[in-house]
């Protein structure tokens, strides 16, 4: 879902082709520009489209070559995309919905808890150390790409804000739950 609220949001602040849509995504939002490859962008669009969410129209724009002649700027045909009325009654809608809810679920590893027992305690510990650092590494990324910003606008603030959060949760729980182990297993050695 987040693909197309991403999509129609930059479409209803001006009409662009696909390579452009990509290109701001990658400029403006980094974060976001790792899940919403190229493929899946012309994916999505086709499928908005076909919804009556987009209308498509054949133009010559200034754009850049392919591949080598990417630095060619010149004036190309290509399928530029507009939002439809009934594509930014959908975009509202899902924002708002969006926003709105929260739904509960689990992740991978909550169902992989489950079965941490059929692990020796050394090598849980050393599997949840490896995510500690998988994750604050991750996290480390994110204050970069903030500190980055020249002058970052209240949007990317309050993204970047959230994402720190649910992965402060995470690096919290997980050393809490590799203390958890350690402790364990002093009590089993003492015994």
């Amino acid at each position: 879902m987040y693909k197309q609220v991403m999509l129609l949001g930059l479409l209803l602040e001006k009409p662009m082709y696909g390579q452009q849509i990509r290109e701001v995504i990658e400029n403006h939002h980094e974060m976001l520009a790792n899940f919403i490859k190229k493929p899946t962008i012309y994916y999505q669009l086709e499928r908005l489209a076909h919804d009556g969410y987009l209308e498509i129209r054949r133009e010559s724009v200034e754009a850049p070559g392919p591949g080598a002649a990417h630095d060619d700027v010149a004036l190309r045909e290509r399928d530029v995309y507009y939002i439809t009325e009934k594509g930014r009654q959908y975009f509202y809608s899902l924002l708002r919905d969006t926003i709105s809810r929260y739904t509960p679920g689990l992740e991978d590893i909550d169902a992989c808890l489950f079965f941490l027992r059929y692990l020796s305690p050394e090598e849980a510990r050393a599997l949840l150390e490896k995510r500690y650092q998988l994750v604050n590494s991750f996290r480390l990324s994110v204050v970069k790409q903030m500190e980055g910003l020249s002058s970052p606008d209240p949007a990317h603030l309050l993204v970047n804000d959230h994402k720190l959060t649910l992965l402060d949760a995470e690096l919290n729980w997980l050393r809490r739950a590799i203390d958890h182990l350690c402790s364990s297993q002093r009590k089993q050695v003492e015994a």
